[in-house]
């Protein structure tokens, strides 16, 4: 097992409600802060985690936002073999006190404690703090993954808890996770924090990797894009408050992937890059994706040996009829180029994930001839009770859809038995379930 001191940060009715609940989102931290029963100045002084963020079959991430700046040590042991390493990282100013630490060369399959000490005295250190590594990623296994979009950093707490007690394997955070409506470097920071501090997400956070994505509220404001300034100030406050293997290239873009056992997922990035350079499929077109990312992800595609595949983004990948320009169907030219190089290489098992909408959807896309099997798109939105009927909208390949309040999905990936299996269902926060869909692939 190695380690890395990892604190190097990456450098109109319908349209009323959502201005409404947009302006909402983006009313002060103190008032925020007071919906939550505590004042700015604890949000502010309060420690933040500790919080998981990427963990496969051989590394963990931990992030930890202390209250003071320093040197903190980091402990995990292995529950079996008893086996302890340590690491260092240091808060500082410079990165809002937010530190991480990455552990690599860990056991597949297994599982491990960690605790957090400061000055000599640990200060983070209970039984919800638990890794799970994922199985190898050529053994049988099964594994859940939550996810949502639209969420409220003030109220409706308990969804999170009965995310958690569907068992997940890891969450992913679809955008607008939190709202945030600023390009403020300051405020950006405390909004993540705000949201963070969330204690049934806190709670879950603990013992479950989160990774993330964000969608046009946590990135400027509504229907923004890659043209908008400060971007990469918004950028910096997104990278300090998660833990994520990799962000964009390093420099731009916060576009991530990882594999868990026998899925692998790709958090798109449909913001940074969008309208800000030419498309690399039509350079007469905006691009969404940009070339860098374009590229990742077609050559991720391509090497991945997951049964299934999820494509996940905050954007729905067809058209909201809305007159935003934020949907798929703006880059229809990126959107059709991605479909035919999946075809063509005939990779498997790609679904597709979005939001933003504030209405659960399902679709399934034929003819079964352009990609060789047939296309669903699961639509997860929203977590908090703001709901847009009017998104709603007919699609000749809409199977179910409905303006529901307070939801999240769960996808189960299944290779344990005879052909790899995906079950997918919409639960909302008292835990009924709205709708079932599985996906069974061939051989």
């Amino acid at each position: 097992m190695s380690l890395k001191n990892s604190d190097n940060f990456l450098s109109k009715s319908e349209i009323t409600r959502r201005e409404a609940l947009i302006a909402g989102a983006a009313a002060t931290s103190i008032l925020a802060a007071a919906i939550q029963g505590t004042d700015a100045a604890d949000v502010i002084d309060k420690a933040v985690g500790p919080i998981l963020g990427h963990v496969d079959h051989e590394t963990a991430i931990v992030w930890y936002r202390p209250v003071s700046p320093g040197e903190y040590l980091a402990t995990l042991t292995h529950t079996k073999t008893g086996n302890v390493v340590s690491a260092k990282a240091h808060a500082s100013p410079d990165h809002d006190l937010c530190i991480r630490w990455r552990f690599d060369n860990l056991q597949a399959d297994s599982e491990y404690t960690y605790a957090i000490s400061y000055q000599g005295r640990t200060i983070a250190d209970s039984n919800t703090q638990q890794i799970k590594t994922s199985p190898p990623i050529n053994k049988p296994a099964r594994t859940v993954l939550g996810m949502g979009s639209c969420a409220s950093s003030s109220k409706f707490f308990d969804v999170w808890t009965q995310i958690a007690a569907n068992n997940i394997d890891g969450l992913m955070l679809l955008g607008d996770t939190p709202y945030i409506d600023n390009r403020e470097l300051s405020v950006n920071r405390m909004r993540h924090r705000e949201f963070l501090s969330i204690p049934t997400l806190n709670e879950m956070g603990a013992s479950t990797p989160i990774w993330g994505t964000w969608d046009d509220h946590d990135f400027g404001g509504n229907d923004t894009d890659g043209k908008i300034s400060n971007k990469e100030i918004i950028r910096q406050a997104f990278c300090e408050y998660r833990a994520q293997k990799e962000f964009g290239d390093g420099k731009h873009g916060v576009y991530t992937k990882f594999r868990r056992g026998p899925v692998e997922v790709f958090m798109i990035d449909p913001r940074y890059f969008s309208q800000s350079e030419p498309s690399p499929v039509d350079p007469e077109k905006p691009t969404c994706l940009g070339k860098t990312q374009w590229n990742w992800l077609r050559d991720g595609l391509k090497q991945s040996t997951a049964p299934f595949k999820l494509l996940a983004t905050g954007m729905i990948w067809d058209d909201k009829k809305n007159g935003e320009k934020d949907d798929w169907e703006t880059y229809a030219h990126e959107r059709e180029a991605l479909f035919d190089f999946i075809g063509q290489n005939k990779i498997g098992g790609v679904v597709l994930i979005g939001g933003d909408i504030h209405v659960s959807r399902h679709l399934k896309y034929p003819p079964k001839d352009r990609i060789g099997y047939d296309r669903h798109q699961f639509i997860i939105s929203p977590l908090h009770d703001s709901v847009i009927p009017s998104l709603n909208v007919p699609h000749p390949h809409l199977q179910w859809g409905e303006p529901l309040k307070n939801m999240f999905l769960t996808v189960a990936v299944d290779t344990t038995g005879d052909r790899p299996i995906l079950d997918a269902n919409w639960i909302d926060r008292t835990g009924k379930l709205h709708r079932e869909v599985r996906i069974e692939l061939n051989g």
